[in-house]
């Protein structure tokens, strides 16, 4: 679909300029009126694919699960913040971390 709409927009304005034997300004304003509609065109199909599709609606859907991750995020960052400090391991006698003690450390 892309590929198709590039090659008309770039075939019809050469076309049109084909045509004419001589350079003249009504062959210009012709080619600018063209490549207007041109785009006019390009613009409705383009809306019109978006709405098929969905696009629209998957990026939509696509920005709010990044807001939502991000704040996933940022409260999982502030609760290791709360934790860190609050709970400390329980060494052995060789130095190595055995086990977490879930109470609360006394500093």
């Amino acid at each position: 679909m892309k590929r198709t709409l590039t090659i008309i927009a770039v075939l019809i304005p050469t076309l049109a300029f084909s045509q004419t034997a001589s350079f003249d300004s009504g062959g210009l304003i012709r080619g600018v009126i063209t490549f207007a509609v041109m785009i006019l065109i390009f613009l409705l199909l383009r809306e019109v694919v978006m709405w098929y599709w969905k696009i629209n609606t998957i990026i939509d859907n696509q920005a709010q699960q990044i807001r939502t991750q991000q704040e996933t995020n940022n409260l999982l960052s502030e609760q290791i913040t709360l934790m860190k400090g609050h709970y400390k391991a329980n060494h052995t006698e060789d130095g190595t971390t055995d086990t977490i003690n879930l109470s609360k450390s006394e500093d």
